[in-house]
């Protein structure tokens, strides 16, 4: 699978990315310079704190509870200046600089030009010719080596190059020398922190040529080569805090130092085929083909877009990432770090939308920094949150989060109180148990996490007056807003948001203790509370309610729809529950009337072909993919979050969340196994007539492999480990128990 394109980039929207989990490039494939930005995963600025929740904020949210609870929302807004978070040095990804690589080519010299991005093999390439003579380039990004790689090629020792490093921060140090391009960056900026905090940066371009490279104070320039290969590295001081800053400089060189030795080891054909050797077999796991009439997008781009996401997400995350992909993955667009929601981990749809994919299609090794992120910051610094803004025990993590895993409540009353990121987070360790069965996982990196969050929920919910019921906050339903007397408020108790992620960490909680054979108090307790928390409410409009109360929405075609999301990621909401699920389509609808004044986004989009996806609405999902490529993808296949009423920016914004959003949602078109039963081509629109998918992963460790077409479907499935399982296709149930760990054809069921 390859993005090709038959002229260079103009602009970040049209490069092509590479990445090995640590490191980023956008390659431009300029014709008299290439453009590579370059990116690293834990560039950040700011600093950690241990001063990010306010003295007394327990006090303040026992308050404010007592005065949601009496319909008081003025005065809770006055309190809440006394409980939300302090930002300090919070920071944000930002984008180291960018090498540029002069050719002396003019474009109106240049013909058959071509690049190219191969989705199997990360590779970038770029070939034209000038006059009669050849040139080309490759680049890819090596995890195993922890560096990328640049070739430039000509027909013979007549090319003419130069080489710069460019970066916009003023002052960063850049030494140009017979062996390439050294430079050290400090990640400090204003907008996010104080100018002065952030980690250390060291990075090269080591160079290897048969030309004459002459060292100016502003560059390299090379004479008579018809080859420059270039070994890019970056490191920061991450994790460092303890060494003075000429000790980080000499550690992260000693790392680099020893990357770029073992790679220049190697021949060049010997190191790319170890790195395509690491990724191929990674990106191959699943595959989709398509076979359509339809000439939209939706049914055309489908396979590409698929594998897309997969490549984005394997680029940005590896099993040795020292952070879990951010908002922009690997990468750096620089409008994302000057914008005031930054480029960092929100946990109230982003950095899970990231991941979504991971399981399902086959990538699981991609959430191994993800779940080190979780269990080694944000739940000690979760516990501290816990004791100081809520005056509770267990751990908790709000709607923002970095690299330095703050948890506290976010800085400005609008979107905080929301103490369940963590645990909304938290459910993609019990979605890798679910799908891998590995109760070694279970037991020593889930456990101790679920735990420690359903003792802080279950001193945290309380008694609603009203009902009986138990319900809770007073907290936020991300990150929409309510009218009482013309005046807007968030916060209020009992937010159907709040309310399903805590009945969700009950459910995980309650069947982790089952299968590990726990009992105990907690669970006792938390087996009491499950039946008691408030339901979902039906409105007399017939849509989901997304608070306790009634008092209308301030803005109600919002990009969020958080309180539908029982229905996806979640199992609360099937379509087999027709009542609610019928009341769930109604709110869909309800937020797109009409839909030109909807705040579309790549994430919010992606929400709502995923709702119709488990609601088994073909067209409505296929719809909704086609408006994203319609109106939301970039020439490079970025799928982009432009600004919006609620969520302002300059320009366009690149987010990782719009790929594999959709990528989760192709998936969850062709197969389902949320409920306990998995279900073969559950939304299948009209317009995909015939088509193969092979590689998505069920719950309970089975490999699905589908193929359909005209004459009917058949499908196959390979177990991890011999078990029972429930299949549906159409309106046909089985249960089969796989006993054989091999491959076998379950279904064969062809059209009358």
């Amino acid at each position: 699978m390859k993005i090709i394109r038959n002229i260079p980039a103009s602009r970040w929207g049209e490069a092509f990315p590479i990445g090995n989990g640590h490191i980023g490039g956008m390659f431009y494939g300029g014709i008299e310079k290439e453009r590579i930005d370059l990116s690293e995963n834990t560039f950040f600025s700011g600093n950690k704190s241990t001063e990010d929740n306010q003295p007394g904020a327990a006090r303040a949210f026992e308050k404010m509870r007592r005065e949601t609870e009496a319909g008081d929302y003025e005065s809770a807004l006055k309190t809440s200046e006394g409980f939300i978070g302090r930002r300090n040095n919070y920071g944000t990804n930002l984008p180291v600089g960018h090498l540029e690589i002069g050719f002396g080519h003019r474009a109106e010299d240049v013909s058959d030009y071509e690049r190219e991005l191969d989705l199997e093999t990360g590779i970038v390439s770029v070939s034209y010719k000038s006059g009669e003579d050849h040139f080309a380039r490759r680049a890819f990004a090596t995890n195993v080596r922890r560096l990328m790689v640049y070739e430039v090629t000509g027909p013979k020792k007549e090319m003419e190059l130069t080489l710069r490093f460019i970066s916009e921060r003023e002052g960063e140090y850049v030494r140009y020398h017979d062996g390439g391009v050294f430079f050290i960056c400090d990640a400090h900026e204003k907008m996010h922190s104080d100018g002065s905090t952030g980690t250390l940066l060291l990075g090269k371009a080591a160079m290897v040529t048969d030309g004459y490279p002459e060292i100016g104070e502003d560059g390299i320039t090379i004479r008579k080569a018809s080859r420059l290969l270039l070994y890019i590295l970056m490191n920061t001081d991450f994790d460092m805090e303890d060494m003075d800053r000429e000790a980080k400089v000499r550690e992260i060189q000693m790392q680099m130092n020893r990357w770029l030795i073992s790679a220049e080891s190697m021949d060049l054909d010997r190191l790319l085929k170890e790195h395509v050797d690491d990724f191929r077999p990674l990106m191959n796991r699943a595959s989709l083909k398509i076979g359509s009439s339809s000439c939209e997008a939706a049914a055309q781009m489908a396979p590409l877009m698929f594998q897309m996401g997969r490549y984005l997400l394997l680029s940005s995350s590896r099993k040795d990432s020292r952070l879990p992909a951010h908002l922009q993955g690997v990468w750096n667009d620089n409008v994302a770090c000057r914008i005031g929601w930054t480029c960092d981990m929100h946990l109230d749809i982003n950095t899970q939308m990231n991941y979504w994919p991971a399981e399902v299609t086959g990538l699981p090794e991609t959430e191994d920094s993800l779940f080190r992120y979780i269990t080694d910051r944000l739940v000690p610094s979760g516990r501290q949150t816990a004791r100081e803004s809520y005056g509770r025990k267990g751990w908790v993590a709000e709607i923002v989060s970095n690299s330095w895993a703050f948890t506290a409540p976010y800085w400005a009353s609008p979107i905080s109180p929301c103490p369940t990121g963590g645990v909304w987070i938290l459910t993609h360790m019990w979605e890798h148990y679910q799908f891998t069965q590995d109760r070694l996982f279970l037991r020593d990196v889930l456990y101790p996490a679920v735990k420690e969050a359903a003792e802080f929920f279950t001193s945290y919910v309380f008694e609603d007056g009203d009902t009986g019921m138990l319900t809770c906050g007073p907290s936020i339903s991300p990150e929409n807003s309510f009218l009482v007397g013309g005046k807007t408020y968030q916060m209020s108790n009992g937010c159907t948001y709040e309310i399903l992620m805590i009945r969700e960490l009950y459910k995980i909680y309650d069947q982790t203790c089952e299968i590990l054979r726990r009992q105990n108090r907690l669970r006792k307790k938390v087996q009491e509370q499950l039946p008691k928390l408030l339901p979902y409410r039906i409105k007399e409009d017939g849509t989901i309610a997304e608070w306790s109360h009634d008092y209308p929405a301030a803005d109600v075609q919002h990009r969020h729809t958080s309180h539908l999301l029982g229905l996806f990621p979640f199992d609360q909401i099937t379509a087999d529950d027709k009542e609610l699920a019928e009341a769930a389509e109604r709110t869909i609808q309800s937020r797109l009337s009409p839909e030109e004044n909807w705040e579309d986004t790549g994430w919010a989009r992606s929400m709502l072909m995923l709702y119709e996806a488990r609601l088994h609405h073909p067209d409505e999902a296929y719809r909704h993919i086609q408006a994203m490529l319609e109106k939301l993808l970039e020439p490079n296949c970025f799928i982009i979050h432009p600004p919006t009423r609620g969520a302002g920016s300059f320009d366009n914004v690149y987010e990782l969340d719009g790929n594999t959003g959709l990528t989760s949602c192709i998936a969850e078109m062709l197969l389902q196994s949320h409920s306990g039963v998995i279900h073969i081509l559950p939304c299948l629109p009209k317009q995909w007539e015939s088509g193969a998918v092979y590689g998505l992963r069920a719950r309970g460790g089975i490999t699905v492999d589908i193929e359909w077409d005209k004459e009917g479907c058949r499908a196959w499935f390979t177990p991890d480990r011999r078990c029972w399982c429930r299949t549906v296709l159409g309106g046909e149930e089985r249960t089969i128990y796989l006993r054989d760990l091999k491959r076998i054809q379950v279904w064969n069921v062809l059209e009358s």
